[in-house]
């Protein structure tokens, strides 16, 4: 078969390389102004597309190129796990889980740095159930920080330990966005497919459970408030009898049943809904939601969970369906081929090849911090390419893509679950004379998990900790294939 002629660029195949430009300058520049939107994302991905027009000689075959990319198979499979994701964590957040883990803590007499401890596990467990690190900020927040303050927490350790949990849950659960991108664009050379997220997952929970282990130690150590910053434990009785419904606890089951499925190697199409499927009969059976908390019309509109969840959805998957569009052109360019053997030329080692993979991803997710799924987008064509020239296992790969970009990202100041966090203080403040908003820089130190995880995976990376190649068969080897 004849190759396909390379799309030509006045000025170079380098040119390919405009769309993605225009779009990461101005991704930044809302990140570093405070106004990350999805929608200017979009658009600028949009514009970028335009600009890249007219520096391409067969513009025709310039936008037919696009529109292939926006149908891609890898971009279509995310886009409708996503859809599925919002609707199953839609469902989950109506089965009022956050106040059934509200009850819990208070069940358990935690104060203080415990409950800074049980605020980081919550966070967690939250984001495990649904794999939405954002959702779980918004959820946890609104509830667990204000009632945190009041029982004794540092303000600044205790919002830190919330976007930790967050991002464990974004980093083990088979249905986080994260998991499902970085999987999806690891593709193998000795089979079809792409990377199993429940194998990815269950590779990474090696250097994830460490992780945990050592945050759950540093905010037992510095999760209690200063002398006299504790609050009147009458307010902080109230509110926590406002926010407890230990039946919401029953929506662990569907999630247990997610995550063992996936981890046993079922397809995300069939876990995720079986999954919507017990969690509704459990909400439904145990009076937490009614048929109308999941679907009805309300002044010619359509609300409830069903709704949301898609539509809480739309805006990631439009971006990701432009950005790997943009992807698609470095590629038909041969850019992207040139690129990765002129990266890889004087790399000898395996080390040196995953320590390319892993510090390219972490500089992309600091520099587009607003949204972790963003880098992990646009870093994946060469991680991918690089990976397969390193033999690296398609596991392996997807690991270092997901840790680098839910690392550094998750504690800058203009990143977007910091942004998020201090929009919720915001909103409280006005309600809630005990909340103060804390300065952006606040967090920089106080998220314990996503910065250990970087450094440990980095360690991995040195020592050969986990490494493993792609067997004759696609299947995980610690030897490198002599092929």
């Amino acid at each position: 078969m004849e190759k396909a002629k390379k799309l030509e660029f006045y000025g170079g195949n380098g040119m390919s390389l405009v769309p993605f430009i225009v779009f990461i300058v101005i991704t930044i520049g809302l990140s570093f102004i405070n106004a990350a939107d999805l929608n200017m994302m979009i658009a600028s991905g949009v514009i970028g597309l335009i600009v890249g027009m007219l520096l391409v000689k067969d513009k025709p075959r310039y936008w037919d190129i696009v529109l292939e990319g926006l149908g891609d198979k890898m971009a279509m499979t995310a886009v409708l796990i996503w859809l599925i994701v919002g609707i199953y964590g839609s469902v989950l957040k109506s089965g009022h889980l956050v106040e059934g883990l509200v009850w819990l803590s208070v069940k358990l007499h935690l104060s203080g740095a415990g409950f800074c401890v049980a605020t980081f596990l919550f966070s967690a467990t939250f984001a495990l159930a649904t794999g939405a690190a954002f959702g779980t900020v918004a959820a946890m927040s609104y509830i667990l920080y204000p009632v945190g303050i009041l029982m004794g927490c540092n303000p600044a350790v205790l919002g830190g330990a919330i976007i930790s949990g967050a991002i464990f849950g974004d980093n083990i659960a088979p249905v986080s966005d994260t998991t499902i991108v970085s999987t999806t664009g690891q593709t193998y050379t000795k089979k079809s497919g792409s990377a199993e997220i429940g194998g990815a997952v269950k590779d990474r929970s090696k250097y994830v459970i460490v992780t945990f282990l050592i945050s759950i130690v540093l905010y037992a150590i510095f999760g209690g408030a200063k002398s006299g910053q504790g609050l009147d434990t009458g307010v902080a009785a109230a509110l926590l009898a406002e926010n407890q419904n230990p039946a919401g606890l029953l929506m662990l089951v569907p999630t247990v049943i997610v995550i063992g499925m996936a981890v046993m190697g079922n397809n995300l199409f069939v876990t995720l809904p079986v999954g919507i499927i017990i969690a509704v009969a459990v909400g439904l059976g145990g009076g937490l939601f009614g048929f109308s908390d999941l679907f009805r019309i309300e002044n010619g509109a359509a609300m409830g969970a069903f709704p949301d969840g898609v539509a809480g959805m739309l805006s990631v998957c439009i971006l990701l369906m432009v950005v790997v569009s943009m992807g698609s052109l470095l590629i038909s360019s041969g850019y992207m081929e040139e690129l990765v053997e002129h990266l890889s030329r004087n790399i000898k080692t395996t080390r040196g090849a995953e320590l390319l993979i892993f510090l390219f991803s972490s500089v992309f997710s600091v520099l587009i911090s607003a949204i972790n799924t963003i880098p992990n987008i646009c870093a994946s064509p060469l991680v991918n390419a690089v990976g397969q020239k390193a033999k690296l296992h398609p596991y392996r790969r997807a690991n270092f893509l997901a840790v680098a970009c839910d690392s550094f990202n998750a504690c800058m100041p203009f990143g977007g679950s910091v942004l998020l966090l201090l929009g919720i203080m915001k909103t409280l403040s006005t309600t809630y004379d005990f909340v103060e908003v804390l300065s952006p820089n606040a967090f920089l130190f106080t998220c314990f998990y996503p910065c250990i995880l970087w450094f440990v995976m980095l360690f991995a990376i040195l020592i050969g900790w986990g490494r493993i190649f792609e067997g004759e068969n696609g299947e995980p080897v610690k030897e490198e294939p002599k092929d």
